[in-house]
């Protein structure tokens, strides 16, 4: 499928609607938030210092984080590339990339420019899938293993990596989208709209990770994992 085809989605619609987007997507979407998110990170590691949530879409984490995105989302401040923020070298203490990371094209850069902005000791909090079908934002190029963080951030601390999403959600999520090729009959619009109509079925599934996201070797079939690194 190409970029030019791909840039039809639901999800990216609903948008404009954050509040109602996220409401939705919390309580029928397909995957089931279980470890360290965002808003935790920012209570459990404090900062009088700046936060930045790079790639944030319309999504607002406190009155004292700034939302980086290269879309117009309502409450984004900064408008630009997370691999070229226009602020200077050392100027941030947190960072924020939920579940961004999968849609830029070079995250090895996007990783050195979080590397760039971080003052000395500073802290990022990442999330990315691993076991997720492929999804537009506005596209999709890449997924990693907890190995894979480990290579991605080598010139971190990596303080913690752990499971965000579980295996059963990945299994939801899977179901979601399988339903959307089957039955879209190669047509990219039907492929979303159904893909998306399916969470409301299948959306009971996610909630087993309630405990079968903490199993051990639970990263291993993981929808998406998360890692917090420190600058050394």
């Amino acid at each position: 499928m190409s970029e030019k085809a791909a840039l039809f989605d639901v999800r990216y619609f609903f948008k404009r609607w954050p509040n109602f987007y996220y409401a939705v997507a919390y309580v029928f979407g397909p995957v089931l938030f279980t470890g360290l998110g965002a808003k935790k990170f920012l209570r459990r590691y404090p900062t009088t210092g700046s936060i930045l949530n790079l790639g944030s879409g319309p999504r607002i984490l406190g009155s004292g984080v700034t939302n980086v995105d290269i879309e117009s989302y309502p409450g984004v401040s900064i408008l630009a590339d997370v691999c070229a923020v226009p602020l200077p070298d050392g100027s941030v203490s947190r960072i924020v990339s939920d579940n961004v990371l999968e849609h830029v094209k070079d995250p090895i850069a996007a990783v050195k420019e979080m590397e760039r902005l971080l003052e000395s000791n500073g802290l990022a909090y990442v999330c990315i899938p691993f076991l997720y079908p492929f999804h537009f934002s506005p596209y999709d190029y890449q997924r990693w293993t907890v190995g894979g963080y480990r290579e991605l951030f080598k010139n971190f601390e990596i303080i913690e990596v752990g499971v965000r999403s579980g295996p059963f959600s990945a299994l939801c999520a899977f179901l979601c989208h399988f339903t959307g090729t089957l039955f879209s009959f190669g047509t990219p619009t039907l492929n979303s709209l159904i893909t998306n109509v399916s969470m409301f079925i299948f959306f009971p599934i996610k909630y087993l990770d309630i405990v079968f996201a903490h199993i051990p070797e639970a990263h291993a079939v993981a929808a998406v994992l998360y890692c917090v690194v420190r600058k050394r």
